[in-house]
């Protein structure tokens, strides 16, 4: 029906046919359908196709909220982790960016059934643009909160500041905030006056404040 590129490339769990898109008189088989799929985050959607394969192209077209749409959100998955989001979204070794940033991000339950319920088309692009959307929102309004980020700090300064930052922090990073005279202080300081501040940008500003900038 249509040979676009793959939008939607996620894995499909169940296809159904269903009644004829414009109903007429005789049955004809050669007409368009109705195709309900399931996809492997549980999601049920409504596409057409004149056949199963054709269905499936069209489905791979991604969403338009016309012709192929989620007509009923995934249930909500309580033993969902970031690994199951991972291998589901079928993220492999080489995007090991969006791998991280899913398991920093969306280190709840509760964020990572959120992103199953906004995403819609499966793709790298949309995962990272959705993902960079949700950052910047519990940045701004689901920050840590500061008294276990004070906690967390204590007791593993380098895991604190990537939950607190929402990014991936690794030691010598975290040798680097130190070395600027870094502390939790400093960051709840940063982050109250700017929310979406990145820890490279919080260890250069410690670095202009230890050398009287």
């Amino acid at each position: 029906m249509t040979n676009k590129a793959k939008i939607n490339i996620i894995a499909i769990k169940d296809i159904v046919r269903m009644e004829q898109v414009w109903e007429q008189e005789e049955k004809d088989e050669t007409g368009l359908y109705y195709f309900h799929i399931t996809d492997v985050l549980n999601r049920k959607w409504q596409t057409i196709g004149l056949n199963v394969s054709d269905a499936i192209q069209v489905f791979e077209n991604g969403n338009d909220d016309v012709w192929t749409r989620i007509i009923k959100p995934a249930p909500f998955n309580f033993n969902l982790t970031a690994n199951d989001l991972i291998n589901m979204l079928d993220i492999g070794p080489d995007d090991w960016r969006i791998r991280n940033a899913i398991q920093i991000i969306l280190n709840t339950v509760e964020r990572r059934n959120e992103f199953v319920n906004k995403i819609k088309n499966i793709n790298l692009h949309d995962i990272a643009n959705l993902l960079y959307k949700m950052k910047s929102q519990y940045l701004r309004y689901a920050q840590l909160p500061n008294e276990e980020f004070i906690k967390m700090y204590v007791a593993n300064p380098v895991e604190a500041l990537s939950v607190y930052f929402l990014e991936t922090v690794d030691v010598h990073t975290f040798w680097e905030w130190r070395d600027a005279d870094g502390t939790y202080e400093k960051a709840i300081e940063y982050k109250r006056e700017q929310p979406d501040m990145t820890l490279i940008q919080a260890v250069e500003r410690a670095e202009d404040e230890a050398c009287g900038g």
